[in-house]
């Protein structure tokens, strides 16, 4: 059986390294390296089929999960399962389980900003509005802040400015500023007339985005991106 799957490896990387040969650049590269870029190759697969085997076993890990939440009908456990399906996407499915969740255990703050937030993803801010409001009533700093960013977002989102600004200027009174937030800010601050301010704002998204943590660069740029474009428009 060993034997057979590193046979079936070979035979996998020797196909990898045929497909690559065709990409440009990286295929000149391969054949002017010899054994050596075939070793190359054998590293990508490798890395490739782990992280595969990692995919695999953590869906399959979430589909268990889900299977003993779906077996005790509660307020709580539709709660972890609509966080789950969120988490994996499936905003439609994650919103009938959030709203018996939030329905059945109203005092809970983190159902009703799961909530809120899948209504916000599927485009119905208005109806994500009372949620939102109801878990940052709850709880003004759950989830870190999240809450009241989304409460903002809604609110910017149903033309309420002035009320979506005072809620990043008190998110960032709590927190401190973060590209997102002075991104929502310089927006809410433009639909206003207040154009200096905004370009203010937008300007301070790449500062900010220059000081973030390592694994939160690549959304970082995402903001400056959008700063950069809203500044000119």
């Amino acid at each position: 059986m060993a034997l057979l799957r590193l046979l079936g490896f070979f035979v996998l990387v020797l196909v990898a390294r045929f497909v690559l040969g065709y990409v440009p650049v990286v295929g000149g590269f391969l054949r002017a390296t010899g054994f050596f870029g075939l070793w190359i190759t054998a590293i990508l697969v490798g890395f490739g089929l782990s992280q595969l085997g990692t995919l695999f076993l953590r869906r399959r890990r979430d589909r268990a999960n889900m299977r003993a939440l779906a077996a005790v009908d509660s307020p709580h456990n539709h709660g972890k399962l609509g966080a789950l399906l969120l988490a994996q996407g499936r905003l439609r499915r994650a919103l009938v389980h959030l709203e018996a969740a939030a329905a059945g255990e109203a005092e809970v703050a983190e159902w009703h900003y799961r909530l809120g937030a899948t209504r916000l993803a599927l485009g119905r801010p208005a109806e994500a509005l009372p949620e939102l409001e109801r878990a940052v009533e709850i709880d003004e700093e759950h989830a870190y802040g999240a809450a009241l960013m989304r409460l903002a977002e809604a609110r910017a989102a149903t033309g309420a400015q002035a009320e979506a600004l005072a809620d990043f200027e008190r998110l960032e009174r709590n927190h401190g500023p973060s590209p997102e937030s002075a991104f929502r800010r310089g927006a809410a601050l433009k639909a206003l007339g207040r154009k200096d301010e905004a370009r203010s704002a937008f300007a301070e998204v790449a500062e900010l985005a220059r000081h973030a943590a390592r694994y939160q660069r690549r959304e970082a740029g995402l903001w400056v991106v959008r700063a950069r474009i809203a500044s000119l428009v």
